[in-house]
């Protein structure tokens, strides 16, 4: 054990060092410090998704839709091409539970040993007295993200829950509750996913999305350059001062600082963090609520 002057209880390290994961607690003390300076989150719509039960926890296996129904049929769409890359009788289980669910709608698939169900992702956007929450310094682009296990994995079960987590349940709670859309007592355990981005302007008073999801901030970014650069004198005609302005703007996003914001031509845009989570019951993740579309 090391001591020194300066350290209360005589200890500079915890007895547990080895175990420390200085990847995990640097991205707690991230979500920590948005916590503080985004404190209000704001529900923007929840997506659905299919998981397969795999060793270890839930596995994502579909892409995202913003509606239950559209994640069924991507999960059917799964189950036949699984079932053409299989063979007997579990090639034949897999293509008849895609029948069935294209005829029966269901959130829960049980078939050739096998378990999937839909499952619930909230999107909230935290905000604070500047506005929404732009990208966090641990925010990395697909290409260039440092191994974090699987992205796509929820656990299996309510362990690991910490002071983080409790803070982050109540404030999706209250989110939730603010579009009168709340989950049951069941799905307690709030686990993030992998945020995405999207690009907001402020005008009439709010901010406003103005382009589509992407992976990563600097894919954000690569869109307000393209418009800048390539929709606005094309489309918005603007006068020759003001093109000029647009032009400088995409120079400035491309100079490598990562920056999060502009204002050009009056007008102000901002990068802004989207937080997906699911929530997680005794037996596994949230599945579409009673108040969601069909």
């Amino acid at each position: 054990m090391t001591t020194g002057e300066g350290d209360a209880g005589g200890r500079l390290f915890p007895e547990d060092l080895d175990g420390v994961d200085p990847v995990a607690a640097v991205l707690r003390a991230d979500a920590r410090r948005a916590m503080t300076a985004y404190p209000e989150p704001v529900a923007v719509g929840a997506l659905f998704a299919a998981a397969e039960r795999v060793g270890g926890g839930w596995r994502l296996v579909c892409p995202c839709d913003p509606l239950p129904q559209g994640a069924r049929e991507l999960l059917a769409v799964h189950l036949e091409d699984r079932a053409a890359a299989a063979d007997g009788t579990t090639g034949r289980e897999l293509r008849a539970a895609a029948r069935t669910l294209q005829a029966d709608p269901s959130d829960e698939v049980s078939t050739a040993g096998l378990r999937f169900r839909i499952v619930r992702i909230e999107q909230l956007v935290r905000t604070g007295p500047d506005g929404p929450e732009p990208p966090r310094p641990t925010d990395l682009d697909p290409s260039g993200r440092a191994p974090r296990g699987e992205p796509d994995l929820l656990p299996g079960d309510e362990s690991g829950a910490d002071l983080t987590s409790a803070e982050l349940l109540c404030q999706v709670l209250d989110a939730a509750a603010a579009t009168g859309n709340e989950p049951d007592g069941t799905f307690l355990t709030p686990v993030p996913l992998a945020p995405v981005f999207t690009v907001a302007e402020r005008g009439g008073g709010r901010w406003r999305p103005v382009g589509r999801l992407h992976d990563g901030p600097q894919q954000a970014r690569d869109s307000l350059v393209t418009y800048f650069r390539h929709v606005v004198p094309v489309i918005e005609l603007p006068g020759e001062p003001a093109a000029a302005e647009f032009a400088a703007a995409a120079e400035l996003m491309e100079d490598g600082t990562g920056r999060n914001g502009i204002t050009v031509a009056g007008r102000r845009f901002r990068v802004v963090r989207i937080e997906r989570i699911t929530l997680l019951g005794p037996d596994g993740p949230e599945p579409p609520r009673p108040g969601d579309p069909r």
